[in-house]
Order: structure tokens, then sequence, then C-alpha cells
């Protein structure tokens, strides 16, 4: 037995450094990159598409978002709205029984303990601000929305609404207008 070892028979030919296939060598075009780039595109093409559909969608809900919130606004305004209407009702009936507005605080709760007033600004949809003088009992209100409400009963009974700021009663003295 030998122990010898051995790497085997010397070659015969010269070993080859380079590319093995001679034919490649010549043609550096590999087919396989058009397949990527085609690939790159189609991914390209279809993640455009995708981004352009989701802000669409992101669109479309902010816009509902918005719609949302004018309704609520629209609530919380017609709120304010009909707690004017009470107020006005108040200052009408105290005005009938009385033969004139009443400036007294304590009268004006007392008729309508559900309504807080103050010769102060409002500053939620419960709370009137109101003043009177000879031309008319004036009241305003404001809405959770930001808006302050205002309406004005005339010496003649005749009911004048507006907005705008301060929200006070002697700044609704100045509503003019039919409606609201």
């Amino acid at each position: 037995m030998n122990d010898e070892f051995h790497f085997g028979e010397p070659a015969t030919r010269p070993a080859r450094l380079g590319d093995a296939d001679p034919k490649r060598a010549r043609n550096s075009f590999d087919p396989r990159l058009v397949w990527i780039v085609a690939g790159l595109l189609v991914a390209g093409v279809l993640a455009f598409v995708f981004l352009r559909g989701a802000d669409e969608a992101g669109t479309q809900i902010a816009d509902s978002q918005t719609d949302v919130i004018s309704q609520v606004d629209r609530a919380y305004d017609a709120s304010a709205q009909g707690t004017m209407g009470r107020a006005v009702v108040v200052a009408l009936s105290l005005h009938a029984e009385r033969g004139s507005f009443t400036t007294d605080l304590a009268t004006l709760s007392a008729y309508d303990p559900g309504l807080l007033f103050t010769s102060g600004p409002s500053n939620g949809p419960m709370t009137i601000s109101y003043a009177t003088d000879a031309t008319g009992f004036a009241a305003a209100v404001r809405s959770e929305s930001g808006t302050c409400w205002w309406a004005r009963v005339g010496a003649d009974n005749v009911i004048t609404y507006g907005s705008g700021k301060p929200c006070t009663g002697s700044a609704a003295m100045a509503a003019s207008a039919a409606s609201w």
C-alpha cells in the first residue's frame, strides 16, 4: 500500500482563463435584461395606478368628513337658534304681561328655568346674553360651532335676526334681518 498523494495526470492542454463560451463573449447582450426592465416597468405602472386610486379614495374621505363637520355645525346652530326662540318667547310673554321689557335677571330666569340669562357675553348654547332699552329686547347665543346668533324684539313686537361678534345682548341690538 502506498500513502502518497497525487493530483492526477498532468494536463495536456493549457488552462483557459476568461469566458468559457467564445460565442457568448462576442454577444454581450443578455435577454434576461429585457425581462428585468419589462418587470420593473410593469411594477411602476401598477404602483402608479394603486397610488392614484388611493389618492382619490383619500380625497373622497376628506370630502365626506368635511360634509359631516358641516352637518354637525348646522345641528349646533339649529340648537342655538332653538334656544334663542325660547328666549324670544320669554321676552314677548313678559312684555305682554308687563307692558315693557324687563331688565331683571331673576324675572327672566324664573320664567324659563331651563335657560341661563346673563348680562355678560354668551359662552354656550344655553347661556343667553341679553340687553334691553327703550326700543326693545335683544339676546345673543353662542352656538357650539362658534357662531353667535342674535335676535331683537322691538317695542312694536317685530323680531329681527342676525349674527356676529361680540356675543352680547348689546351687540344683538344691531340685528336687522328678517331671518337668520
